[in-house]
């Protein structure tokens, strides 16, 4: 198969909105697990790793920190956000975004994939109960590494071997919300389509340099077109 495209999406901000769930989760499992404990809410989380996301937590209120603990954490936090989202606090699919992945799953030569900072059982959690997991059979997580530019050579990797296909970087797009999916595009000279209906601002991305800026996924065959360009 010649040119194979792959199309790694972030989650948050960028396929759906989840109202500040995965914040509130965080928050109730530090401070059930730590009395006291001190939750820096000024921290933005957007484009951030899990593993980055409780590493920093921890450090603002001075508790011990490594690998073992955080994995733990993980799981802690995967539980209370499967709580959140199977009480029926159901995350919303951002428009045009279901045109788009069913188009781009239809659509001969092209393979889609994740690059996202949840771990891979919270991508899971979120992805399903929006009903859109069926679209990504593998990708890069948060769990695999706290340094979100080391995600997407991961994530081709195992989509190489999942497809049984090359895919060459200047037919791998990173598309995200936040400056920190640019970075990480850049970081491993990939394309990269930068989208503002997250937390960060369109002029912020915008100054960022991303390869293509959209203030939205609306435009299905607008999109496609500029993905499956050489």
């Amino acid at each position: 198969m010649s040119n194979p495209k792959l199309i790694l999406f972030d989650i948050d901000g960028t396929l759906i909105s989840t109202h500040g769930i995965p914040r509130q989760a965080m928050t109730a499992v530090l401070k059930r697990r730590y009395t006291g404990f001190s939750f820096d809410n000024g921290f933005n989380f957007s484009g951030r790793t899990d593993w980055e996301i409780i590493e920093h937590m921890l450090v603002f209120d001075r508790r011990e920190v490594n690998r073992d603990l955080i994995f733990q954490i993980f799981d802690d936090f995967a539980n209370e956000l499967e709580v959140q989202l199977l009480n029926g606090r159901i995350p919303t699919i951002y428009t045009g975004i279901e045109a788009l992945l069913s188009s781009l799953h239809q659509t001969k030569n092209v393979f889609l994939g994740l690059v996202t900072g949840n771990i891979q059982r919270g991508a899971r959690i979120k992805l399903q109960a929006a009903g859109l997991f069926n679209y990504f059979a593998t990708g890069g997580f948060g769990d695999d590494s706290k340094d979100r530019n080391d995600l997407p050579p991961i994530a081709i990797q195992r989509s190489e071997k999942l497809y049984n296909l090359k895919f060459k970087p200047d037919n791998t797009w990173i598309i995200g919300d936040s400056i920190y999916d640019i970075h990480c595009a850049r970081a491993n000279r990939l394309r990269c389509l930068a989208v503002s209906t997250g937390w960060t601002a369109y002029a912020e991305l915008q100054q960022t340099l991303p390869d293509h800026l959209y203030k939205n996924l609306v435009d299905t065959p607008a999109i496609i077109e500029l993905l499956l360009s050489d």
